[in-house]
């Protein structure tokens, strides 16, 4: 018999939780999918507690709150996902958590996986990233391996590009995965001014940024800054936060730029190796129309989305099922 695997994925920018289903018995089978938004002050504490840099449960009350906040979307989200489903074909939940802190050394996530596995009866498998780190990796990225479980190809070169908060991105070469890495911002900066100075979550499709002019004097510095890193490499928000040009500009021109930041950054990547066969893209910036067109410029090629073998938006949270699928992190049981 069939054994289901969930995966859960509440991504750096901190606005839903998506969730898939999927059987992997017999190559991939997406059974279900589907999304929650996170409670209306969610977003807005995470983005406070990352600048304030709280890198402990204890450090705040903040944090507990988000925790709570995330563990409740997070049941509500899996019994939802089983609604229609016998649970006894439900082997483990991947639960990545929430990052809130990480660098080369540790990694911090809030969501308790003991809570998700009593309240939903099923085997948790979570702290994904510091059981990588264990095992020599940077803890980031994560979605690599399902990346080339899903795309790879003999004899093909492929990058594919997850633009979530912060972009990743991976170089399959045939069968083998040549480098896999965080590459700059994705959504986090533009989200941070969409917030901050137009009091919405993320600038849909692009049209503010669209509106605006690229300060070349602030995307040169801030360009400056994020190449200094090498790949591969595992980068934390609180960096991005801590850039200091993103209030010397009209807010219109701040997202005109930022968008043009996170596509530079990607195609600074792409450009680094032999020219691929085929670019594929997820994440929530794999939506935004205007930031498409400057990756298309910039990059000089055409580009598709991951949407012909699963939706852009739920490849990461089935990444996360396929992780529970191998076991690549701390399994918790439910407590009788």
């Amino acid at each position: 018999m069939s054994k289901y695997f969930i995966g859960l994925m509440s991504g750096t920018s901190a606005d839903s939780i998506d969730g898939c289903v999927v059987d992997f018995s017999d190559g991939f089978k997406l059974i279900h999918s589907k999304s929650k938004d996170l409670e209306e002050n969610y977003k807005p504490k995470y983005e406070d507690a990352i600048r304030k840099g709280f890198k402990e449960k204890s450090d705040n009350e903040i944090v507990v709150e988000l925790e709570e906040s995330l563990n409740k979307s997070s049941v509500e989200l899996i019994k939802d996902l089983i609604k229609e489903i016998d649970i006894s074909l439900i082997s483990k939940i991947g639960f990545p958590g929430q990052t809130m802190f990480h660098d080369s050394e540790r990694s911090f996530q809030i969501g308790c996986a003991q809570f998700i596995a009593d309240e939903v009866g099923i085997d948790v498998i979570h702290d994904f990233r510091n059981y990588d780190m264990q095992k020599g990796g940077l803890g980031a990225p994560l979605v690599p391996e399902f990346h080339k479980y899903l795309f790879a190809e003999s004899n093909k070169r492929k990058i594919i590009l997850n633009i979530g908060g912060i972009s990743n991105g991976t170089y399959l070469d045939g069968n083998n995965i040549k480098i896999a890495t965080d590459i700059g911002p994705g959504n986090c900066l533009i989200d941070l001014v969409a917030m901050r100075h137009f009091g919405i979550p993320f600038d849909e499709d692009g049209k503010i940024a669209s509106k605006g002019q690229i300060n070349e004097k602030i995307l040169d510095n801030l360009l400056e800054k994020i190449r200094a890193a090498n790949y591969p490499r595992a980068d934390d928000k609180s960096f991005y936060y801590g850039l200091n040009e993103l209030n010397s500009d009209t807010p219109e021109n701040l997202l005109t730029t930022l968008s043009e930041l996170t596509a530079i950054c990607i195609s600074d990547f792409c450009n680094t190796f032999d020219e691929p066969h085929e670019i594929l893209l997820h994440g929530g910036g794999a939506k935004n129309n205007f930031l498409l067109e400057r990756l298309e410029e910039n990059i000089g090629s055409s580009l598709k989305l991951t949407d012909h073998i699963i939706s852009a938006k739920f490849l990461e949270s089935a990444a996360f099922a396929y992780l529970a699928f191998l076991e690549k992190g701390l399994l918790i049981e439910p407590r009788l």
